[in-house]
């Protein structure tokens, strides 16, 4: 399969597309600047392409000789950006990709969606969800641009389904980075507030690359019907502490939820399970 992944020298991106050309997929990767090879032994795209996603007349050319196309180019987090800005920078360019994908045919697309739709991650004070597991469903109530931008996102995503008939999935990722990170970010006395307010939630970006792949295969082959947007966390929590306990102290509110849930992780996980087959491998308790 000929994959077009925007985005592909970022966090996630570069991580993809290793797993992507392992698997013996043609990979043309769009970066907005050139670099070094990385030096962690990750595999490079067959083609690089230097741009940005944002542009209409490139997204269509390269879209007019791709299969699928991973769209992980965006802005990752709100700091320092105005509310328009982030709009710009990712819906705008979301949108890009979705029209042109829809337009030339292409087979199916997966973007990046993020727990941060919520709209807790990025709030100015903690806020507690509305109730536990967080599925899918959960009502969106972003407080800055950044959640926007992937509610936004998301209503894209949909409506280039209907539109053209267009497989798309959103996954909606965490914080993401590798298990030396993750477990650094773990024991940070500074990283409490956010934590809580991320509900101690975590992805590999090992498990990144393969669910993106997952993602891909999936809605080339037809088991995506219109969109589906899917939580891709590891079903833990990121200190070495029961969910029960770090909700009674953070989010006491939510106590009595757990009484009819016995999850490890805060967040249902169980739709990328049954739509792509997707559990995270790599959890932080078998790291340690």
């Amino acid at each position: 399969m000929r994959i077009l992944v925007t985005g592909g020298a970022g966090l996630i991106g570069r991580h993809a597309v290793d797993r992507l050309v392992r698997s013996g997929h043609d990979v043309v990767a769009v970066v907005r600047r050139s670099s070094s090879p990385p030096a962690d032994g990750l595999k490079l795209a067959s083609r690089k392409v230097l741009g940005d996603a944002s542009d209409v007349e490139l997204m269509t050319l390269l879209t007019r000789e791709v299969d699928a196309v991973l769209h992980l180019a965006a802005i990752p987090a709100p700091a320092g950006h105005t509310a328009k800005e982030l709009i710009v920078a990712n819906t705008d360019t979301t949108m890009t990709v979705l029209e042109a994908a829809g337009e030339n045919g292409v087979k199916a697309v997966v973007i990046a969606s993020s727990i941060s739709i919520l709209g807790m991650a990025w709030s100015d004070e903690l806020m507690s969800p509305l109730y536990l597991p967080i599925d899918e469903a959960h009502p969106l109530r972003p407080t800055e641009g950044y959640a926007l931008s992937k509610e936004c996102d998301e209503a894209a995503a949909r409506m280039a389904s209907r539109r053209w008939d267009l497989p798309v999935v959103a996954l909606r990722f965490p914080y993401t980075q590798s298990m030396e990170a993750i477990a650094e970010r773990a024991v940070d006395p500074e990283q409490a507030v956010q934590l809580a307010k991320e509900l101690w939630a975590y992805l590999d970006l090992r498990d990144a690359g393969r669910v993106c792949e997952l993602a891909l295969t999936a809605a080339v082959e037809g088991h995506i019907d219109g969109c589906a947007v899917l939580n891709v966390l590891a079903d833990d929590v990121l200190l070495d502490r029961p969910l029960g306990e770090l909700v009674a102290e953070w989010h006491p509110s939510l106590s009595g939820s757990l009484e009819r849930y016995g999850p490890v992780g805060a967040y249902d996980v169980s739709a990328a399970r049954d739509v792509l087959g997707f559990t995270a491998e790599h959890l932080l308790a078998r790291a340690i």
